[in-house]
């Protein structure tokens, strides 16, 4: 009996054992999984994050109806396109504070972070502030305990991996400048926003140029977000692309009068908002079942297009008539006949002046009529026997450049024009020559494609006359702006190996007006646009290479004529 006692003692301890080993793996394997999940959490964190703030309603200035509009149909259009986003309204200067702190932690864990502000925002001596709603701003000190500070804003999304955009729909007159008082006559108050240097890959896209004021617009949006709304669910759209069109939009809509501008610079890989295409199949052919994908072709340069304009300003009626066989039944060849009908037209006259001064007595020398001799003249050696004396003149042209005909292509050193005059001079080959001031470059030259505008160039051209006072006159047809981008119109983009494909796809293109060549990024890249802006922009991305240019169609003349001796 004991015995009996014993064994079922025994099986209730091995039951027992048993029962507390398996509650021991469960409650481990529970563990391990509670461990999977939170650590796999920040794998869970959304990939594009937005922060979206309008504010319409302020305590203390008027109301700006379209702020709260604005942010409700930006943080719309996020979330449409994948974006998780935070949206605010009317918040005041501790809700404010707040949202961006919550929002910098989701940013650090996402591979995009954007935030859209509408609302005040000012300029205190050269430091940018949004204003909360419940700011009350009576002296430039307040700034500092009243506002939030654009570089918490550019802090917020500094972490995010991938792209980090800073929208501001805030560049508004300050509603404060009237009651403000100034704690030290050396601080500044100013219009608009001011420019800034965001570190990394940052970009912050004002509303208008630092220094303007935006539109509040008179519909339900102001023109940059209504610019913005149509481009944000652009798929396969570059986002430095979309800025430009927001740029174009906004242009357009205010007459030019408001022009959103971009600070600090994207990676020069392509960054999608949405991508239905890898950006590899952007670019590359598709293999096996792929579907296709259409890639924007390069629009084809018409040969005539690119020979007519090497010899349109040539004089010699044999390449003239070479182009002719070659292309008479294009537009340009029509241009080349009209051109030799002028040469022969021009040389049948000279003839017959001559034939007429032979048929007349010569006249006795005079000293009345002779020319006088210009306080500068250029030293040039003459070889010419002085029973036939000619008159050669030297015409300078300031901020032209003939482009082409280079006899180095490299240039000569050259202290000053008239140094490289002097070296022009010496070459029997060197008809004309563009200096460049900035670089202290000669370029001898002897022939030229074309004379285009170009800011601090000079060029010089021999010609002989017998009056000074008929210098040629040329035709520029392009005004050029090195390092220098012409902001408004893109059409549409192409790969151009140099900036001479470039001009010449736009020359070849009747609706081209100016163009932009990009000499870096994946590829290099020909921006043809519809239209340019007045004024050149230069940033420090420009300062990279760019160059722009537009069409001119400007007559160019001497602005001086300078007597030389006998170039031959």
């Amino acid at each position: 009996m004991l015995e009996r006692l014993r064994l079922g003692f025994g099986a209730m301890r091995v039951w027992r054992f048993g029962w507390g080993d398996w509650m021991h793996r469960v409650v481990t394997a529970l563990g391990l999984m509670l461990w999977c999940v939170l650590f796999a959490l920040p794998s869970l964190a959304a990939d594009k994050v937005a922060l979206v703030i309008g504010n319409s309603n302020y305590d203390h200035v008027g109301l700006l109806p379209n702020p709260k509009n604005d942010a409700d149909d930006v943080a719309a259009a996020l979330q449409g396109i994948g974006f998780s986003v935070r949206k605010a309204t009317d918040v005041t200067f501790e809700q404010m504070r707040q949202e961006l702190g919550a929002f910098s932690h989701d940013a650090a864990l996402a591979d995009m972070a954007v935030v859209f502000f509408a609302g005040h925002g000012i300029e205190v001596d050269k430091h940018n502030f949004l204003l909360p709603t419940d700011a009350k701003l009576e002296s430039d000190l307040d700034v500092n305990f009243q506002t939030v500070p654009l570089d918490m804003v550019v802090d917020a999304v500094s972490r995010a991996h991938n792209l980090r955009l800073v929208l501001l729909d805030a560049c508004r007159n300050n509603p404060f400048a009237n009651r403000m008082r100034l704690s030290d006559a050396t601080r500044s108050i100013g219009r608009g926003l001011s420019p800034i240097e965001p570190k990394g890959s940052t970009i912050v896209f004002y509303s208008a140029r630092d220094g303007t004021v935006a539109s509040d617009g008179s519909g339900r949006n102001s023109p940059y977000s209504q610019a913005l709304l149509k481009y944000l669910p652009q798929a396969d759209l570059d986002v430095d692309k979309m800025l430009r069109k927001v740029r174009d939009d906004v242009l357009k809509a205010t007459n030019n009068t408001q022009e959103p501008t971009t600070y600090g610079l994207l990676p020069s890989d392509d960054i999608f908002l949405v991508q239905t295409r890898s950006a590899v199949s952007l670019v590359e052919k598709p293999k096996g079942d792929d579907p296709p994908v259409t890639v924007p072709a390069v629009i084809p340069i018409d040969p005539a297009a690119t020979e007519w304009a090497a010899i349109e300003n040539l004089e010699s009626p044999a390449i003239l008539q070479t182009f002719i066989r070659a292309h008479g039944d294009t537009v340009y060849g029509k241009y080349a006949e009209a051109r030799l009908a002028e040469l022969q037209e021009r040389e049948k006259q000279r003839r017959q002046t001559e034939e007429r001064q032979s048929d007349q007595p010569p006249s006795q020398p005079t000293s009345q009529g002779s020319l006088q001799p210009s306080p500068q003249q250029y030293n040039i050696s003459s070889t010419t026997p002085p029973s036939q004396p000619r008159h050669w003149y030297l015409a300078t042209y300031s901020n032209v450049d003939f482009y082409g005909g280079d006899l180095y292509s490299k240039g000569l050193e050259a202290a000053s024009l008239d140094q490289c005059a002097q070296t022009c001079a010496a070459n029997l080959s060197c008809k004309l020559f563009t200096y460049n001031s900035a670089k202290n470059r000669c370029f001898p030259k002897s022939g030229f494609s074309y004379a285009q505008i170009m800011s601090g160039a000079q060029a010089g051209y021999f010609f002989e006359s017998e009056r000074r006072d008929q210098a040629p006159a040329f035709r520029a047809e392009w005004e050029i702006f090195v390092k220098a981008d012409l902001l408004g119109g893109d059409n549409y983009s192409a790969r151009a190996s140099s900036y001479d494909d470039c001009l010449l796809m736009c020359k070849s293109d009747q609706s081209c007006r100016a163009f932009s060549y990009v000499p870096f990024g994946k590829s290099k890249s020909c921006w043809i646009k519809t239209f340019a802006a007045t004024l050149p922009t230069y940033s420090q991305k420009t300062e990279r290479g760019i160059v722009s240019g537009r069409r001119a169609d400007m007559v160019v003349r001497a602005d001086g004529v300078y007597d030389t001796a006998a170039r031959y």
